[in-house]
């Protein structure tokens, strides 16, 4: 299993998305199995709403854990704010917010040397 996942993965294009905000979307992966694979068109209509079906499921999940991950931060700070002083705690914050932006600017720059 692993070998023919690792195949795949290595003849999946590896940024067909890249500069153009929308992702490996369902539409763009269909397109990629109907040449690919040699799709009818019976097949594409229902890889098309294969891909689609896991694609809102795997978005919904993001979500979701997305909005388990900031409960968890708030209960984190909340538990912080019971320990550090004021001080303490606004400085911490601040440490947070510069370590933020330079992850920022390094992905920035990860994606200009990228093009």
């Amino acid at each position: 299993m692993f070998v023919s996942q690792a195949n795949a993965q290595a003849d999946c294009p590896k940024h067909p998305h890249k500069g153009k905000g929308e992702g490996f979307s369902p539409k763009k992966q269909t397109e990629w199995m109907k040449t690919e694979l040699s799709l009818s068109d019976d097949q594409t209509a229902k890889v098309e709403t294969i891909n689609q079906k896991y694609s809102d499921k795997r978005k919904s999940m993001h979500e979701e854990h997305r909005k388990q991950m900031k409960a968890l931060k708030d209960e984190q700070d909340k538990e912080f704010k019971s320990v550090l002083n004021k001080d303490q705690y606004t400085k911490l914050e601040a440490k947070k917010a510069e370590m933020k932006e330079k992850r920022k600017q390094a992905h920035k720059e990860r994606k200009g040397t990228n093009k």
